[in-house]
């Protein structure tokens, strides 16, 4: 971790670590409408969102998940180094950023597979378990880092908690709908699953912007 705290303050030299929270989704949010925009057939109601890479802008879909994590795994990684640490939340900090770096990561390989084919589709899923799981942890721990920081509002902290319980929901609904007794609850899943990435993209918005106007 020395090393990547390091190449982080030599590329904030140069770009400032927070712009790369708004990068991340700004280039997911381009990829996504372009591949929404090539896809009429495409039903919110019904379908995943990584059912946008089977369309014809699904090329799209994939750069801009995959770029979207790239910038994002730099994002946290500044992120995780801005906190004040203390003997008290040394341990939380370091577990909040190995979780967002495997979040993160798992995000990128979201991008990297996907598909029909059927080897590309566990892979996918896979990774998209993970990013959804690490992604709850990391931003709770980061939640919580935030409340108790002073260099950061309790009310970023509280709302986090709101993009947390969204993750929750998710990951509940996807593991109870594996009983054929609740496979109803499939039907749930594409729009909590769309209302996560509205809140994830909420969370990767405000962040870093009060990060810019506080100047951290």
């Amino acid at each position: 971790m020395e090393k990547v705290d390091q190449f982080i303050e030599k590329l904030n030299n140069f770009i400032p670590g927070s712009l790369f929270g708004l990068f991340s989704i700004i280039s997911g949010i381009i990829g996504d409408i372009i591949a929404l925009s090539m896809f009429p057939e495409y039903n919110f109601m019904e379908m995943a969102v990584s059912a946008l890479c089977l369309g014809p802008g699904g090329l799209f879909f994939n750069l801009g998940n995959t770029f979207s994590g790239i910038f994002a795994l730099i994002f946290v990684n500044y992120l995780g180094s801005t906190f004040t640490e203390n003997d008290n939340n040394k341990n939380q900090i370091r577990g909040a950023n190995i979780t967002a770096n495997i979040a993160c990561i798992s995000f990128i390989f979201l991008g990297v597979f996907c598909g029909s084919n059927i080897v590309i589709k566990y892979l996918h899923g896979t990774a998209a378990i993970l990013s959804y799981w690490f992604g709850l942890c990391y931003i709770t721990l980061y939640n919580i880092l935030m409340i108790k920081d002073p260099n950061y509002s309790e009310y970023l902290g509280y709302f986090g908690f709101f993009v947390s319980f969204i993750f929750a929901l998710l990951i509940i609904l996807f593991f109870l709908h594996l009983f054929p007794s609740l496979f109803f609850l499939h039907l749930l899943l594409p729009l909590i699953e769309w209302a996560s990435t509205i809140a994830v993209i909420l969370w990767y918005f405000f962040i870093p912007a009060y990060m810019i106007y506080k100047k951290i």
